[in-house]
Order: C-alpha cells, then structure tokens, then sequence
C-alpha cells in the first residue's frame, strides 16, 4: 500500500524516524510549522545520516608485505607504487607494485631501515635511511648504489625536486636536525644542520620546498639553498602536504594540525594537539588527493578524513586496529602501511 503524506507530515516522519520517539522535539508541531521549515530540518537530518555513513569504508587487508615497518608509500604513475621500510638496526627493504597495489614484489636491499623514498620517474628512484644512508637506483628498484652521508645522521625523507636538485631531511634526538642537498642528481651532497630534527618534505614547485620537524616548518624558495623559518611551532610535526601552491596542512606527532592558505606567510592551528580537550592521537602521515580531500593516519588505526581542505576531518570509525606509518592514493582509495608490516586497501564508496 503506497501512502501519501502531506509535505508537511512527511517531513516530521523522517524526524520521527531519525530522532526517535522519545525526543524532546514535538513533532506534531510540524502540523503549524512552515512547509519549508519542516523540508528544511529534513534536508538537515538527512545530511547528517549522510555524514555519518561516510564515516566507514570497505577495508581489506591486501597482504603482510613485511616482519617490519612500511615507512613510506608513493605513487609513480597509473599503475606502479613503491615503497620502503624495514628494521632500523637489520633490514632495509624496497616494495613495488606494478598493478596498482593488487600484487607486491619485496627485496632486501640494506641492512639498516629505510624511511623515505622518491622518484623522477618509474626507472630513476632514491631512498634514505639509517646512519645517513641515500640509495639510488636507475633501473625501477632492481640494482642500488649506496651513499654514505659523512654525518651519518637518520634521514627521515627524500624529495626529487628536479631533474638535478634531490634534498633529503632527517636528524635524531629531537636536535641533531640535517638538510641534505644534490645539485648534480645525487653524485655529491652539502649538509645544512639545525637544531631541530627534521621530518616532513614536500614542494609545490621545482623551486619552492616546505620542511618540517621538532617545533619547526621552514621553506625554500630557491630549490634548498636557503630556507625561512614560517610561524609555526607547538608540535614535533612530522608531516606536510600541500594541494596547491598556497594551501597546505602540516600535522604534529601529538595531533596538532596547521593550515596554510598563502603559501606559508601566515599558518592557523586548526587542532591543537597539545589541548587537555582533545582526544589524544599520534599522528604519522598526510597527504591530499585534490584541493578540499585530504587524509592523515596515525597510531591504533587512526584515519582521519576531509572535504573541505583541510578546515574540518571526521575520524573514520571502522578502520583496522593497527598503527599507520604510511598512505598512498588509488582512484577511488587508497592503501596504507603499518608499523606491524601489513598493507590494508580503503575504498569511499
């Protein structure tokens, strides 16, 4: 039997239905309130639902690509993904994929733990690692050549900037921070050392480059040759992407999040993580698919999520209880690596 209500009935039907028939709120009022005011609390109630079943998403478990921890993930082109991790003081080890992350090919290519990895092309990649390791390869992962950094200090990240600058960042004991820099595609490096250890890398284009580490985010406008402190501290901020030349998020061990929207000039605290208020979180990566949908993950399965660019994120419920040392972006997902070695897909929809 099909029934068909008043516009007015129907909308305090769809009230009753998502609030309850408990709810402080008469919904009999709807029989003297406006049509619109009713179709409007409707829409509301609707978007809200709407909200919330964003909140889960289909998780699978691709496989356990390691014993150890995947550091980092990136995408080379439509089809091929690569990725380091390992065991800081026995394994340093380099994953690829070929077919989007459906299958995964692993190869122990150091004896000490790679955390960052970088690439010009599919061919031409360069990792860093433990005791100031840089590795590059020119044939997609298959052969490595090893640099020894003289400083021997952790580095953390590696960024191809162009076709001959690469910058590396890194340091250890929240101090001891290093900018490593090649101006003739890795062949010989200059140190810069900081008093903050360094994390995060990322650049918006073949000259401008954003760093970030222990109460600090620096930026170059000349491809690392000189770098400016920004006004931003607080955090041990570990991570920074950026989805145009102006806008970008920066994120803090302790679950502080930062926003830019002029390139730097001026960084807004969206979230202190430092706040008695907030939930406690460990924040680990961020990264952006367009301008207004990014995501971070962080410890105990945390995946966080938003569509507005970074002004508002939502917690995704349903995630694998793991801690998340690594993402990468696939068209309608993505994958993310785990301090526990195992590799999980996300699909929105």
């Amino acid at each position: 039997m099909k029934y068909n209500l008043p516009q007015r009935r129907r909308g305090a039907e769809i009230l009753k239905f998502y609030f309850g028939r408990n709810s402080f709120f008469k919904f009999h009022c709807c029989k003297i309130l406006p049509t619109a005011y009713c179709l409007l609390l409707t829409a509301y109630c609707l978007l809200i639902i709407s909200c919330q079943k964003k909140q889960e998403w289909n998780w699978s478990e691709v496989k356990q690509l390691s014993q150890y921890e995947i550091s980092d993930l990136k995408r080379v082109d439509d089809s091929t993904i690569i990725g380091v991790g390992g065991e800081r003081y026995s394994h340093g080890e380099f994953y690829s994929s070929i077919d989007n992350g459906k299958t995964w090919n692993e190869k122990e290519i150091l004896d000490k733990q790679l955390y960052g990895i970088s690439f010009r092309n599919k061919d031409t990649l360069i990792a860093s690692g433990y005791d100031g390791k840089i590795l590059q390869s020119t044939n997609g992962g298959i052969d490595w050549n090893i640099t020894q950094n003289f400083l021997w200090r952790l580095m953390r990240n590696v960024l191809w900037l162009n076709d001959s600058v690469i910058v590396s960042c890194g340091g250890s004991g929240f101090t001891g921070g290093i900018i490593a820099r090649s101006t003739d595609k890795g062949l010989n490096w200059k140190n810069d050392t900081l008093n903050s250890e360094m994390r995060g890398l990322c650049s918006t284009d073949n000259q401008t480059i954003f760093c970030c580490g222990y109460g600090k985010i620096i930026k170059s406008t000349d491809a690392g040759a000189t770098w400016i402190q920004q006004e931003a501290t607080g955090d041990f901020f570990v991570s920074i992407s950026f989805s145009s030349p102006e806008h970008g998020i920066a994120i803090g061990l302790a679950g502080t999040i930062m926003i830019t929207e002029d390139a730097g000039a001026n960084w807004k605290k969206i979230r202190n993580g430092n706040s008695l208020t907030n939930q406690s979180w460990i924040f680990r990566k961020t990264i952006f698919r367009d301008f207004n949908n990014g995501y971070i993950v962080g410890d105990n399965g945390l995946l966080l999520s938003t569509t507005d660019g970074g002004n508002h994120w939502i917690k995704i419920k349903n995630a694998p209880d793991a801690n998340f040392t690594s993402i990468v972006l696939t068209d309608n997902g993505g994958l993310v690596g785990s301090e526990e070695g195992k590799l999980f897909q996300f699909l929105e929809e």
